[in-house]
């Protein structure tokens, strides 16, 4: 999945104040060494792991390697401890059917950007009633919706953040 070009930037500002490297672009980002990268993925929540990922991967052929051993012996836990991190988030879900789809890919600290909301519009469509009125309630406390109203929860939703930001 490639990010939106918005994000990518707001992601490379993040990620250029966490390594205290100026990093205007994917090529910035792919010629950091392995050690750096490790410890950005280190000190990154678990729901921007994924994305960091992601850039690396489209940052061009081989750079995703780097975090598998480009780097002295004094890395190799953090690389290790990157991998097992990597696998738990993204390859093995510890359990599927009691994870609410909307927190991981519409996590509460992404909401002020509403360009990022507004991408995911047709995602959160797509859930169930069910899982959309825990995630409102839980973040906002708004709801219950009705069944099939999925349409209502969205505009309550995009009404609720622009309302938030005045």
């Amino acid at each position: 999945m490639q990010l939106p070009e918005e994000v990518v930037r707001q992601l490379l500002m993040h990620f250029s104040r966490l390594t205290g490297t100026r990093l205007s672009s994917l090529q910035d980002l792919a010629e950091l060494p392995s050690h750096t990268l490790l410890e950005l993925a280190r000190v990154l929540p678990d729901n921007f792991l994924p994305a960091l990922v992601g850039m690396l991967k489209g940052a061009g052929p081989g750079v995703f390697q780097k975090l598998l051993g480009e780097h002295e012996e004094e890395y190799r836990e953090l690389s290790e401890e990157f991998f097992v991190r990597y696998s738990r988030i993204v390859l093995e879900p510890e359990d599927l059917e009691a994870c609410n789809p909307l927190f991981l890919y519409l996590p509460k600290e992404t909401l002020n950007d509403l360009v990022l909301v507004e991408s995911r519009q047709s995602f959160f469509l797509r859930q169930e009633i069910a899982v959309i009125n825990e995630w409102m309630w839980e973040l906002f406390g708004l709801g219950p919706f009705a069944a099939d109203a999925q349409e209502e929860a969205w505009e309550v939703l995009w009404n609720h953040l622009l309302r938030s930001r005045t």
